[in-house]
């Protein structure tokens, strides 16, 4: 006899930011996901792609080697770029 899934189950994986059951976070996230744990859109880490702010090979990389390959985004470091490009040194500061 095969029952039907509730309705309030979802089919999507959990959020890759999360740690569930002990297990390590993702090094590399997909756009969608990576997108979603640093708080931006997939458009917003593309366009950061082309202006280098993100680095090939540190901060992002093809899952496959062909240009029609989906990028893979590596959460950590792209993070920490995003807090280098906002840091404002002290000079700045007493400026405005």
């Amino acid at each position: 006899m095969v029952y039907p899934r509730p309705r309030h189950q979802s089919l999507s994986p959990k959020p890759a930011t999360a740690e569930h059951a002990g297990e390590p976070l993702q090094e590399w996230l997909d756009a969608r996901s990576a997108g979603r744990a640093l708080g931006v859109s997939e458009k917003t880490l593309c366009r950061w792609r082309k202006a280098e702010l993100f680095k090939a090979g540190v901060h992002w990389r093809r899952k496959f080697p062909s240009t029609n390959s989906p990028v893979l985004y590596h959460l950590y470091r792209c993070n920490e770029a995003m807090n280098e490009a906002s840091a404002r040194t002290p000079c700045l500061l007493e400026r405005n």
